[in-house]
Formats: C-alpha cells, sequence, structure tokens
C-alpha cells in the first residue's frame, strides 16, 4: 500500500470522477480553508444529489471534529445531516471526506432579497432555527459562527437548515485557536466577547468561554439583515471602527431602513441586539415563545406583507410577443440621517481604555472545559477577586497608558486569535467549506488561494488587523454614505458617535441585451476612482483579464459556469502599476442571458485597493457582461474563462463613449 499523499488535487476534481467507487462528482460548489465541497450523485442512484466535503489536507483533523460534531451532538430535523465518510483515493492515507445533504435552497439573506416573503414567514423561519438552537444549546453545543450564509431554505416557504458547524464547540472538543476569542466573523460577534478581546488580547492564556448569548446575538444580526437588506454596522468598516460601534453604538431601529418593519419587530430586534446580554432572550425556547406570542397578537395586517417592495419590471419582447420581464425587488436605501461611524481616533481610545482596564485584573488562571450554559460573561467560571496590590498598580497605569497612546494609533485593533473569515457559499444553498485559521481560499470556480465570499451573502468580514494601504471596500451594490451629525450613546463620553451605512440601489433598469434584467447601476467603492488614479488605471481603458489561477500562463480558454457569488479574477496584462497575476476580487451577478462581473478590489503584492472595473463583452464593443452559453440557466451562466475588464467611473447597464 502506498504511503505517499494522493496526487489528486483536492481542489480541481473533474465533473464525472467516482470517489470511493461510490461517489460521482457533479460540480464544485466551493472552496474553504480546509475543505472543498462538489455536489455528488450515489452511483446507484443517479439524479439524487448529495454535498461532499473533502479535506484539502491528508493530516486535517478539523474536519474529523466536525464530523463528531454532526454524528452525535448536533442532531436536528433543522440541522444538515451526515451519511457517509471516509479517506480517498488510499483508504489509510487518502483525503477525508463526509457526504451530507444537499440543501439545493438559498441562504436566509438571499431568500428575503429575492423571493421576499412576509414578515410572518421571516419570524417563523426564525422560530425554527432558534428552536434548533435551543436544542445544541441544551446538548452543550454551540454554533459560533451563526451568519445569514449559514441558514439554508429548503422550500420557498422557509424551513431553515443550519450548516457549516466546523466553528462549533462541545464538551471535550479540541481547541481550534490560541488567543482570547475563538473563531468567528467580527461584525457577528456580541459586545461582551469583543470587550473581552479588548481587555485581555496580551494575555495568551485568557479565553473567552462562549455561552447561548452569543448565538442569540448573532441570530439578531441576521434577522436584522433579513427584514431590512442591510447590517446593522457596515462589516466593511475598519476593524477597531466596528468593534467600537458594536461595544457602544445602537443601531438604527429596523423600521427606520425600510418602513415596511412592523414596530413590534423593532422592539424584537432592539432586544435580540441589546449592548447587555442579560438584557437579551436567554435562550433559543424563549426567543421561541416570544416569535409566537407576537405573530399571535398580530393576526393579518402588517404581518402578512412582503419584506420590500417589488420593482416594477418593464415589458419585455420575446420574438415579437410582449412577455413580462422577471421581477426584481426594490430593497431600501441607508436612511441618509443615519449617524458616522465611530471615528477612528476614538475607536483606539477606547480599546485602549479597555486594555487599561484589564491591566487592574489579575491574569486569568487556565480553567478546566465549562459548560456553555454555566459559563460567565468574561469566559471563566470563577469569580475574580480584588488583587492586594490593586491601589499600587493605578499610579502606574497612567504612565503605561501614556506609553501605550503614542505607539497606538500606528496599530490599531490587534488580533491575537485567527478568527473564521471568508468562506464560500452557493447562492442556491449549500456551504461548503469551513476555511482554516489561517489565510485561505474562497470563491466558485476560482483559484484556491483567493478570499472572496459570495456577492449574495455577508459582506466580506475584515480581519481584526487592518494591514492594507487603502480602506477596505465596501459590501457589494453600496452608495456613498451621507452623514449627519448625531450623538452618540456612550464611547465614555469622549466623542461624539455616528453611523454612515450604504444601501442598494433601489430599482432594477433594462438591460443592455434584450431579454432579461440587468443589475442595477451603483457607485464605486468609496475611495477607488482616488487609488486608480494613484495606481496609473486610466479610466476607460480595456485590458486582458481571466478566471483560472493565479499563474495564467498558458490558461486555455474554456467554458466555466459561474453563480451569484465573490469570485477571483486575475489580471493577464499590465494594468498601471498592476501587473499580470494580480488578482481582482468579483461581485458576480447571473441573469438568463448574460453575467455581469463588478470588480471592487484589487489585490497585489500582500496589498488591497478598492477599483472599479467591469467586465466587458469580448464580442461586442461597450456592452458589459459575458453572453452566457448553452447550459445557462436563472442561478448559473456558463462563459468563457477569458475577457477584457474596464476601469469605469461607475458600475452600469451599458457603456459610456465620455467616460
Amino acid at each position: 500500500m502506498s504511503t505517499r499523499n494522493p496526487p489528486m488535487n483536492p481542489d480541481a476534481l473533474p465533473p464525472g470522477l467516482v470517489i470511493s467507487s461510490g461517489w460521482r462528482v457533479i460540480e464544485r460548489l466551493g472552496v474553504g480553508g480546509y475543505g472543498v465541497v462538489y455536489r455528488v450523485e450515489p452511483l446507484d442512484a443517479p439524479g439524487r444529489y448529495f454535498a461532499l466535503k473533502l479535506a484539502r489536507d491528508t493530516s486535517e483533523g478539523r474536519a474529523l471534529r466536525e464530523l463528531t460534531l454532526l454524528l452525535d451532538r448536533a442532531v436536528h430535523p433543522n440541522v444538515v445531516a451526515v451519511h457517509a465518510c471516509g479517506r480517498w483515493p488510499d483508504i489509510v492515507t487518502g483525503y477525508f471526506y463526509f457526504v451530507m445533504d444537499w440543501v439545493p435552497g438559498p441562504a436566509l439573506h438571499v431568500w428575503a432579497d429575492h423571493h421576499n416573503p412576509t414578515f410572518r414567514q421571516l419570524l417563523e423561519t426564525l422560530r425554527r432555527v432558534a428552536l434548533a438552537l435551543d436544542t445544541l444549546h441544551a446538548g452543550d453545543v454551540l454554533h459560533r459562527d451563526l451568519k445569514p450564509e449559514h441558514i439554508l431554505l429548503r422550500t420557498p416557504e422557509g424551513d431553515p437548515v443550519l450548516i457549516d458547524l466546523g466553528a462549533g464547540v462541545y464538551t471535550g472538543a479540541p481547541t481550534l485557536t490560541t488567543g482570547p476569542l475563538p473563531p468567528g466573523t467580527l461584525y457577528l460577534r456580541s459586545p461582551e466577547a469583543i470587550r473581552f478581546h479588548q481587555r485581555h488580547w496580551r494575555r495568551p492564556d485568557a479565553r473567552y468561554t462562549s455561552v447561548a448569548t452569543d448565538d442569540l446575538y448573532a441570530l439578531g444580526v441576521c434577522l436584522y439583515r433579513a427584514a431590512t437588506g442591510h447590517y446593522p454596522f457596515l462589516p466593511s468598516w475598519p476593524a477597531d471602527v466596528l468593534c467600537a460601534a458594536i461595544t457602544s453604538q445602537e443601531p438604527p431601529a429596523p423600521s427606520t431602513v425600510n418602513p415596511r418593519v412592523p414596530p413590534a419587530l423593532d422592539a424584537l430586534v432592539h432586544r435580540m441586539l441589546d449592548k447587555d446580554p442579560a438584557r437579551r432572550f436567554q435562550s433559543g425556547a424563549e426567543l421561541a415563545s416570544t416569535l409566537v406570542s407576537t405573530l399571535e397578537g398580530a393576526p393579518g395586517g402588517s404581518w402578512d406583507e412582503p419584506l420590500f417592495d417589488w420593482a416594477e419590471p418593464p415589458l419585455a419582447s420575446v420574438d415579437g410577443e410582449p412577455s413580462p420581464a422577471l421581477r426584481r425587488v426594490r430593497r431600501p436605501e441607508w436612511a441618509s440621517h443615519l449617524r458616522k461611524p465611530p471615528s477612528r481616533t476614538r475607536a483606539r481610545l477606547q480599546q485602549l481604555w479597555a486594555t487599561v482596564l484589564g491591566t487592574l485584573r489579575p491574569p486569568p488562571r487556565p480553567a478546566p472545559w465549562t459548560s456553555p450554559r454555566h459559563a460567565t460573561l468574561e469566559g471563566q467560571s470563577r469569580r475574580i477577586h480584588p488583587h492586594p496590590y490593586r491601589r499600587l498598580l493605578l499610579p502606574l497605569v497612567g504612565g503605561v497608558a501614556l506609553s501605550l497612546i503614542g505607539s497606538w494609533f500606528g496599530v490599531g485593533w490587534r488580533q491575537t486569535t485567527p478568527q473564521v473569515t471568508n468562506e464560500t457559499t452557493t447562492p442556491t444553498g449549500q456551504k461548503l467549506a469551513s476555511p482554516r485559521e489561517s489565510p485561505h481560499s474562497g470563491g466558485v470556480a476560482v483559484s484556491p488561494s483567493a478570499e472572496p465570499i459570495p456577492a449574495t451573502v455577508a459582506p466580506v468580514a475584515p480581519s481584526l488587523q487592518d494591514l492594507t494601504p487603502v480602506k477596505k471596500a465596501p459590501a457589494p451594490s453600496a452608495s456613498p454614505p451621507a452623514p449627519v451629525k448625531q450623538r452618540s450613546p456612550s464611547l465614555a463620553r469622549m466623542s461624539k458617535v455616528a453611523l454612515a451605512c450604504t444601501g442598494l440601489a433601489c430599482a432594477s433598469s433594462p438591460s443592455v441585451v434584450k431579454h432579461q434584467p440587468a443589475p442595477p447601476a451603483e457607485d464605486c467603492p468609496p475611495g477607488a476612482l482616488e487609488t486608480m488614479a494613484q495606481l496609473n488605471m486610466v479610466l476607460g481603458r480595456q485590458v486582458a483579464a481571466s478566471i483560472g489561477e493565479r499563474d495564467n500562463t498558458g490558461l486555455e480558454e474554456a467554458d466555466i459556469t459561474l453563480r451569484e457569488s465573490r469570485i477571483s479574477t486575475h489580471l493577464d496584462q499590465t494594468f498601471g502599476l498592476l501587473r499580470p497575476g494580480a488578482q481582482l476580487i468579483t461581485n458576480i451577478y447571473i441573469t438568463p442571458t448574460r453575467v455581469y462581473g463588478r470588480i471592487v478590489e484589487a489585490r497585489f503584492k500582500g496589498k488591497s485597493y478598492p477599483v472599479c472595473l467591469s467586465y466587458m463583452d469580448p464580442d461586442v464593443r461597450l456592452v458589459y457582461g459575458l453572453p452566457t452559453k448553452a447550459g445557462s440557466d436563472d442561478d448559473r451562466g456558463v462563459v468563457t474563462n477569458k475577457f477584457p475588464v474596464r476601469a469605469v467611473i461607475r458600475f452600469q447597464e451599458t457603456g459610456d463613449e465620455e467616460e
């Protein structure tokens, strides 16, 4: 028997390949840090689909950890089920895999954005998720990375399935991280988790113990996103600014963002996102009971209205016969009167103050496993007693603080715990690979070195340490913020804090190509035009690009299948200061006859820059988007992998000679 690693690349298994003599590969659904997920069918039951998660390393133990949780501790009708496992191609030395349900439905926020359910359907879906979480919590299991794209819908009516427990924790589970915080996504972390990190990031033995209220806070963020089309705080804000907002700033009431939201839902979300965990729901059962009483107390009326308005579709002509075009949801823009984010200076002062407070506490001793149901908010199962020399430390604190201030502003938010960051999920459903704790891959039909997440799901969570020279681009379909200063609720009374968030364009527009609705026009990411000028990227110029590996040498032209997602494109020729191979983070939009690619970020030599580029038709001048080929439908587009991209001043449906 061979002991060498299998020669097959787990990231690029071809369709038709048979795994372990039982599973035929249909297509790759996504890739993450430690695994790749394929849609497969059993040889003895073709047409019956499953999702197969294949580890990317033969020594990878995280997949085994997730499998243990799914098979033993997280069995529930609303949690994805496992049906088989093994190693391939060698039963001893091969890559570990396990086979799960394939959920063809969309993620929660995609379901809300495109299917436009009623508020009653949304809350009923949330009730089922709350009950599933309650069952997991009762068994001392925590999800720890609950986000909209980890809640899939089996049916258009809203039967939810929880997926991706790769970051989940249970009694006796091996540790994933070595810092204060467990794996997670920054903009979904609870205020108390962020406060703990701010106080204890210097202490390598400090550990935050997640509890049920952390999962339920994240569920509140998911509800906010589904009901309004926006997150309570913009995920693309710098990490330290985002942390300051989460811990000190009240999010806008959902009804100020989406006027269709019933007042009772405002109150529900306010409680779910309360800064004090004691005032939030303490269990999924309590939340589910409140949801039932809320819906029973308000029959009919606004609860049976859809979440968003429908955009009025134009009439399209097919073979001379008029037919209604596809309907699009008119999601609300972010209200222009909302506040700015906390300033970078104030955010760092807040973190400095939290760090100073942390020095007044004795270092936490390593504690044995504590059940999530009984853990304290600070991640310790014991009471912290005052240090006998605490008063003597006070005079020293001022000196320490002054010495830190000089260097603090060049550092920002510190992160000692690698987090579970960008992941890959198909808009139709199956999640697909929980990433490892280091920079990793993402995207559909992209290089494993890419890091994007789908455009139709949650925006990229900023790293807890911002190393890029240019501010990260915001979520897709964002328009410039229109801030108005308002009073801050807290931040140690040091300053006014405000929130400026972005919104998606409201209405759809007729497409350049007939018979299809194109994505609405939208502005470039903030700072993109200035950055492109600095990089000598001339507006209106087109250059060659492709979808494939970073090294495109010898890459042949071929057809590929894309879904609505965030993927990596790569430059094939020099563009200003960017060289061939530069990674272009692209939001993909699918229509029945055209695939639109809007590039919002360029990554080159370890640096990241906001940019504004569009995929262009390789055969028709000044027409955006790639024409689809045979095999395309409303959910996926078959296009060529080599095409031009163009620097633009605004994302729109048609080319503009005057750019």
